[in-house]
């Protein structure tokens, strides 16, 4: 007995022991965690500075960008025209870039995440591998307003506001099709990975459905001059009667003239392109391109940031949202101009 004694005593002790040295623990605790947190309240300052990101005010909103890349006159301007409308009411817009990179974009949403945004104005550079960070926002319950490209996954898209795409590549295939004879060599270059291309390729091939062109080639340039120049030069070289380029962007559609003025065959090769850049009308002024599906970058950026407010008012919206296309050629580019977006 005296021994089951002795022994309920020394576990006794030991608890008691035990006890108070969790407690002397625990008290130690709040002291490990000033420095972290001290240290996370002085680096939003520090990016400020560098102007990647900037700490949310008092009352204000911190809204999030991104766009497939910066590299695009197109996507810039989107930008531009955001930042205006979000700063004039005193919130903070963070861009991103990822550079056409599909990886990059999912690593740079799941950032603007932790820098808790509240809203976040999507483009994707792939419709379909963005799903991780469609989901990722929806688990942080940050609306996505997407903008330019749809998703596939859109039942994670609070709303999409996209030019008609389909159209801007149907006005381009009619107008093509009167210009360019019947059996033809076409070559296409575009950005399979995006929807709103497939779009822009299917209104094309409705609006040349019936003449029976050839297409040769259809090659993914990214959307970028410097990727679709050498691509253009390669079918150039492989096709000598080729008709026509149809470019899925003005920026591709670019590199196709470069590529046709290095050949020597300027004039000879009908180039379309789909945008309505400040450059691609000025090479269809000076006759090195024929045409171009023209949207408004301006009213695409305005009517998803106003989407973006609406939602976080609580309001409904639309889930997807139309903004109109149409061409502009030579009959009608001096009505547009050339220094500017429509």
């Amino acid at each position: 007995m005296k021994k089951k004694l002795l022994a309920m005593l020394l576990g006794m002790a030991m608890a008691v022991t035990l006890i108070t040295g969790c407690g002397n623990q625990n008290e130690e605790t709040p002291v490990s965690q000033e420095e972290p947190v001290a240290a996370a309240e002085e680096e939003p300052e520090a990016e400020a500075a560098e102007g990647t990101a900037a700490e949310e005010s008092e009352g204000g909103k911190v809204i999030g960008f991104c766009p497939p890349t910066m590299n695009n006159p197109f996507f810039y301007y989107i930008e531009q025209n955001v930042r205006e409308a979000v700063e004039a009411k005193g919130d903070t817009l963070i861009t991103m870039d990822p550079q056409l990179d599909s990886q990059k974009q999912i690593e740079q949403v799941e950032d603007l995440l932790l820098q808790d945004i509240d809203a976040l104005l999507l483009c994707p550079f792939d419709s379909t591998a963005i799903k991780p960070a469609l989901v990722a926002a929806d688990e942080a319950g940050v609306p996505v307003i997407v903008f330019d490209t749809k998703v596939v996954d859109d039942e994670y898209a609070a709303t999409t506001v996209a030019s008609d795409n389909i159209n801007a590549g149907r006005v381009v295939g009619e107008d093509l099709a009167g210009k360019l004879e019947k059996g033809s060599k076409i070559a296409v270059i575009y950005s399979p990975a995006g929807e709103t291309d497939r779009y822009r390729l299917q209104g094309f091939e409705e609006g040349i459905e019936g003449m029976d062109y050839e297409i040769v080639a259809k090659l993914d340039g990214k959307g970028d001059t410097g990727v679709s120049m050498p691509l253009a030069e390669d079918i150039l070289q492989a096709n000598a009667d080729l008709g026509a380029f149809f470019c899925c962007n003005d920026q591709a559609a670019i590199g196709a003239v470069q590529a046709i003025e290095s050949a020597g065959k300027t004039g000879e090769v009908l180039v379309y392109g789909v945008d309505g850049s400040p450059e691609g009308k000025a090479a269809i002024a000076e006759g090195t391109m024929t045409g171009t599906g023209a949207q408004s970058p301006a009213n695409i950026g305005l009517k998803a940031v106003d989407a973006a407010y609406s939602i976080l008012a609580g309001e409904t919206v639309e889930k997807d949202t139309v903004v109109e296309t149409f061409l502009i050629n030579a009959d009608n580019v001096n009505e547009y101009g050339t220094d500017g977006w429509q």
